[in-house]
Formats: C-alpha cells, structure tokens, sequence
C-alpha cells in the first residue's frame, strides 16, 4: 500500500511520454525519489542525469536515478509507459498487438519484486492494458487503475474554454468509456460557472450561437489523433495527466478523476475498465462515483465497455 510519506515513485519506459511525465514529477516535486527504467538503461541513465542536473533550479529536491525492477519492491506508485509511437490515423486498440507483451513483462518483473503499491497504466490501450495488468498482477482493484479519460476530460474543457473563451477550470463534468473512439461526453454532468452547459449556451445565443456540443466532442475526440499526425506523438498532455495522478494518489487529495478502473456491478457492467469519476486517494482508486446518466449516455458507455471487454478476450 502507499506510504503516505510521498516517497517513491518508479516509471517504466522513458521514451517520449515516460520522459516527460518524469519531467512533470520533478518541476511539481511530487515525491522524494524518482526510479526510471528502460529496456535500454544508457537511455534512462541519460534521462535521470539530465532531468537531477536542474535540480537547483527546482522548488524541491527529488532525487532521480535509473534502477532496475528491484526498485519496485518499496516503491508508492510504477508507472507504466512503455509502448511505441502510433502511426497517424491508427486507433489506440490497433496498438494492442505490440504492447501487450511489453505490458505482461514489465508486470511479472514489478511483482516479483515485492512490489505492493498502485500501477497506474498509461500504455495504450488504456483501458484493455489496465484490465491485463490487474488480472495479471493479481492486485486488488484499488491498487491498478490507467489514466482513462482524465486527458479526454481535461481537453474537453480546454477546447470549451477555446470556444467560449473562459478559464477551462470554470467547466465541469466528465468524459467517460473508452480512451478511444467509442468515448463520449457525458453531457448531462457538462457545466459551466456551476450552470449546466446547454443552459449556459442558451442564455447567451447572443455570444455563443455557433458554439455546438457535438463539434466540441469530436474534436475532444480527435485531438489526440492530430497532435500525433502533426508531431507523431503527445507528451505535454498525458505527462501533465500522470502528475496530477500521481500527486493526488501519494499526496491523498481524494480528487474524483475519470480514471480507467474495475466496474464490478456500477452502471451495470462488469468486468471492465473503463473510464469513470472515480474517487483517488492513498489506496489508489478507491470508489467509483456513479452518476446519474440519461438513456443515451448509459448506451454509449455500454457500448464502449462492450468493444474493451471484446479487445481483453484472449490475453490471459
């Protein structure tokens, strides 16, 4: 279990995404050590070299070193980032092929180290790799969650926050399902200054007729596909997405975030992760908040859970 002492984190894969999210770990100062390990270990070398040579410049210390799985035995949280760039246009479950055998080693060598604390998975595809990765580790559920729909959730602010031009902090709501293209905004949690978002847009015709819900999800459901097709990858997003895991999970903020974990009964699904307001503390995914979603909202994350659930046959 967590320590409760922000102690210690490891992240597995330091390519492009591992990298930054490290970068993220250390500028916030998240915790008092931080472990990278890599496949190729001159490369994660390098990386904790570069990212602890600033660290005078940093508002706290952490110390940052490459280490090998034996690392994982006291450490808070693993990481888990290992994959290879997607090539433009490809889905998130075209990518399951090629990771699932990265993802199953990295496992076996985290839990034979002892390792007793939370996985948080970034691996795509999220919520399938999630899923693997419990099964395979043989966790309890709170201890195994993936980043799910926290980055599509955070882009859906942002992107209302492009089209009303307000703060993104001011909206609330959630994005739900699958990190992939059967996502959806569920629009009836969406608000804006505490007014819900069909309301807001109503009451202001004047400012915002041409604002649309269903332009503002698709392109919360693209933007990810056309940052990498422009710079063949995302970091900035997804890195800044682990730090705030990361820090509410050792710090204990009790945040609700759209995390991928286990639903076991909540909205009448099983045996799936899955993308949903989840309660995050020191355990790690400690309870899932199940909202209240209309008819068409339950569909689409029925449908969502049933293409993840599809993609896990087979793995074990």
């Amino acid at each position: 279990m967590v320590t409760m002492n922000r102690n210690k984190v490891v992240i597995v894969g330091t390519g492009q995404v591992g990298s930054t999210a490290a970068y993220a770990i250390v500028t916030h100062g998240l915790c008092n050590e931080l472990v990278l390990i890599d496949h190729f270990t001159e490369k994660a070398i390098a990386e904790a070299h570069d990212l602890d040579d600033g660290s005078e410049f940093q508002d706290r210390h952490v110390k940052v070193h490459a280490g090998d799985y034996s690392e994982c035995k006291d450490a808070d949280i693993v990481v888990i980032t290992v994959g290879r760039k997607p090539p433009a246009n490809s889905t998130r479950m075209a990518e399951l092929g090629f990771t699932v055998g990265l993802v199953g080693d990295v496992v076996d060598h985290v839990m034979s180290s002892g390792f007793n604390g939370v996985i948080v998975m970034v691996s795509n595809p999220v919520d399938v790799m999630a899923w693997y990765a419990w099964k395979r580790s043989g966790l309890p559920r709170t201890q195994v969650l993936g980043t799910g729909t926290a980055l599509d959730t955070s882009r859906l602010k942002t992107i209302i926050g492009e089209e009303t031009g307000l703060d993104p902090r001011n909206v609330g709501g959630f994005v739900m399902g699958e990190h992939g293209n059967s996502q959806f905004t569920a629009w009836s949690t969406v608000s804006l200054g505490g007014k819900p978002f069909g309301r807001f847009l109503a009451d202001n015709q004047d400012r915002f007729s041409s604002v649309s819900t269903a332009e503002i999800e698709e392109k919360t459901r693209t933007r990810g596909n056309e940052i990498v097709a422009a710079k063949h990858g995302t970091n900035y997003g997804i890195a800044s997405t682990v730090a705030g895991i990361v820090q509410t999970i050792l710090w204990d903020e009790r945040r609700i975030v759209p995390v991928s974990t286990l639903l076991d009964g909540e909205y009448g699904e099983h045996d799936v992760f899955l993308g949903v307001p989840t309660e995050l503390r020191a355990n790690g995914a400690n309870e899932i908040v199940e909202l209240e979603l209309n008819d068409e909202e339950h569909e689409k994350l029925h449908h969502s859970a049933e293409l993840v659930r599809e993609h896990c046959k087979g793995l074990l």
